[in-house]
């Protein structure tokens, strides 16, 4: 009988407990309910007062009342659904709310918002009307921004790690010091916008506009700026090293002692560009454009410039050693002092070319032209007889010829300003359009050499020519003259 009434106690014991541990449970549930709810009802009730002050403070506890946990329901007969994991009942309804709000947000609202220093991690802002937001310090790690407003907000300090803002407007943001590491900004308009120092490395900037923007100091290494648009970009001290910048649009930018090595700027644009002194170091610049660039003393070694347009360009004292420039454009480019030893030069448009004090060696690939022409400015290829010579469009200022046997050479358009051809023998030699202002023919041998179309030519100059009988003059050369 006893042993009956003892187990009937144990059980009823083990029930009461079993209940009470129940009851807490749920009591905690319904009280976590019922503060998120409260919470949930503050908030809506100030974001939805049309006040901005209101609006200010209902954000100022999003993260707070999206994060609230509420311990989950426990049901009498299951034990095991007392100790499932707590749930956020908040998070949906105010990102749902957040992501319909933004969009339509009407200018006095949502117009130079304060949301500094919040938590809006992972929060979709997809077409949010954000122009002129306070979101200094603001943590946005994997927000998605992606076609959102954000022109002249300010980002500094902020943390946009692995967000997405594809198509955004950035115009006159202030991004400095913001963490951009993994962040999407393909298609977006950066332009005007502050970046000086920002650490962009591995960033999508695929047609992205930076026009003007500020992105001096900055670090886009291995970044992706495929097709953008850095036209009037503060780049100064800027770090390219490995970034895609594959048809970027460059033109006239300052990139002055700037590090892009082995960047790939396949077809970029880099018109008139300012590159004194910058590292291409094995960077790829097949088929680019550095029509008149400023390359001076800039590192060219092992760079590829397969059919690049280099012509005009400021290559002095460069160095080049292994480049390859086979079929390139240079024209009129300028090479002197710089290092050519090793470099690929077959079948590339060296026509005006200034070679002179240019190094080169036996591995430099140039043709039998060429490697005269460089012979006569710098070796001792002056003492060579030249006679029936191709030194059609070489560049040839200055050059020593005296006493030279130039006889059937040609020399069309080649620039021979201030050449001196004393006592040389240049009979029946071609000098169409030739530059030859202040060339000395003093006693040469012009006996019917074609000088049609050759420019800087005075009638002084002929006459102190040995002979020029049979000589075709240029047309500004009148027969009274002659």
């Amino acid at each position: 009988m006893n042993s009956v009434v003892s187990k009937v106690i144990g059980v009823g014991c083990v029930v009461v407990v079993y209940a009470l541990v129940y009851g807490i449970l749920l009591l905690r549930h319904e009280i976590g309910t019922q503060r998120a709810g409260l919470q949930q009802a503050v908030f809506f009730s100030l974001a939805a007062a049309d006040n901005k002050g209101a609006l200010e403070m209902a954000l100022a506890q999003f993260d707070v009342v999206r994060r609230t946990r509420v311990s989950a329901r426990p049901r009498l007969t299951s034990v095991v659904s007392w100790w499932l994991p707590d749930t956020t009942p908040n998070a949906k309804i105010l990102e749902g709310w957040a992501e319909r709000f933004f969009v339509s947000c009407k200018d006095v609202m949502c117009d130079g918002l304060s949301l500094s220093n919040l938590d809006f991690r992972d929060v979709n802002f997809t077409k949010a009307q954000l122009a002129g937001a306070d979101l200094r310090g603001t943590d946005l790690q994997a927000a998605n921004f992606s076609e959102a407003n954000l022109r002249e907000a300010t980002l500094q300090g902020a943390n946009l790690t692995d967000a997405n803002l594809r198509a955004a407007i950035l115009t006159y943001a202030d991004l400095f010091e913001t963490r951009l590491s993994g962040a999407n900004f393909e298609n977006s308009d950066l332009s005007d916008a502050r970046l000086e120092g920002a650490d962009l490395s591995g960033v999508n900037l695929t047609w992205a506009k930076l026009n003007r923007s500020n992105l001096a100091g900055a670090s886009l290494a291995h970044a992706n700026l495929y097709g953008a648009d850095l036209r009037g970009a503060k780049l100064e001290s800027i770090t390219f090293e490995g970034a895609v910048l594959v048809g970027a649009d460059l033109i006239g930018v300052e990139l002055k002692a700037a590090n892009l090595r082995k960047a790939d700027m396949e077809e970029a644009d880099l018109i008139g560009a300012d590159l004194r002194g910058a590292n291409f170091v094995e960077a790829n610049l097949e088929s680019a454009n550095l029509h008149r660039a400023n390359m001076f003393k800039a590192d060219l070694t092992k760079a590829r410039l397969g059919q690049a347009d280099l012509f005009g360009a400021n290559l002095v004292g460069a160095t080049l050693v292994g480049a390859d420039l086979s079929f390139a454009e240079l024209r009129q480019a300028d090479f002197s002092s710089a290092d050519l030893r090793g470099a690929k030069l077959l079948d590339a448009n060296l026509a005006g070319a200034d070679l002179s004090g240019a190094e080169i060696d036996d591995a430099t690939q140039l043709s039998t032209k060429w490697r005269l022409v460089w012979n006569i400015l710098n070796g001792d290829g002056y003492a060579e007889k030249l006679r029936d010579s191709d030194l059609q469009d070489a560049a040839l200022s200055g050059v020593t010829l005296e006493g030279v046997d130039l006889r059937g050479a040609n020399m069309s358009r080649t620039i021979l300003r201030y050449a001196v051809f004393t006592d040389a023998d240049m009979a029946g030699a071609i000098l169409r359009g030739a530059d030859l202002e202040g060339a000395d023919f003093e006693g040469a041998d012009l006996t019917r050499v074609d000088l049609l179309g050759a420019r800087g030519l005075v009638m002084g100059q002929l006459r102190s020519a040995k002979s020029w009988n049979g000589a075709i003059l240029p047309a500004y050369l009148t027969a009274g003259e002659k």
